[in-house]
């Protein structure tokens, strides 16, 4: 008794592969399913309470009962919204690569589009370098102006020339 007194705290029970044990643990899993009991601790605690025939005064109330059955209501709702929450951001994330996957793929068939163009004007400015132009060809007579300026040394010219070495 002096070591259940030193060591307060949890305690865990233990159901073996007997079939006593094992028909209790079936009544105890069918009593936690239709009862308000939330947890395995909460259903023990009762039924020791109830055993030991506790005085009423000593035992939890009914509104501590109820106020850690809500508890429990609410660690159990809160984990469902946490999964809710994150599928729903992972189903967010999921249409935002979607997205960017169709806007590379619009991006990647512009781009070939242009290069496309490109090309074509490229080709067609490379073309227009090649072919040669057509040119008339005209006849010019010489004006007598320009023919008797070819004819009569230029003045300036001829002073230059002094100046400049005869091999030159």
């Amino acid at each position: 008794m002096a070591l259940w007194a030193k060591n307060k705290g949890n305690f865990s029970v233990a159901f073996t592969e007997d079939a006593a044990d094992q028909t209790l643990l079936a009544a105890i899993e069918k009593e936690l399913v239709l009862t308000q009991y939330q947890t395995f601790s909460n259903l023990c605690k009762q039924a020791l309470w109830q055993f030991l025939s506790v005085s009423e005064s000593a035992q939890p109330t009914p509104s501590f009962q109820r106020l850690e059955q809500r508890i429990a209501e609410l660690q159990l709702k809160f984990g469902e919204f946490e999964l809710n929450v994150s599928a729903e951001e992972m189903s967010r994330v999921e249409g935002l690569e979607r997205h960017l996957t169709k806007l590379s793929e619009q991006l990647e068939q512009l781009q070939a589009s242009v290069n496309t163009k490109f090309a074509q004007v490229a080709m067609a400015v490379e073309s227009k370098r090649v072919e040669p132009q057509p040119q008339e060809h005209f006849a010019v007579e010489p004006d007598a102006e320009v023919e008797a300026s070819r004819r009569e040394p230029d003045p300036l010219l001829d002073r230059l020339s002094s100046l400049l070495p005869q091999d030159f």
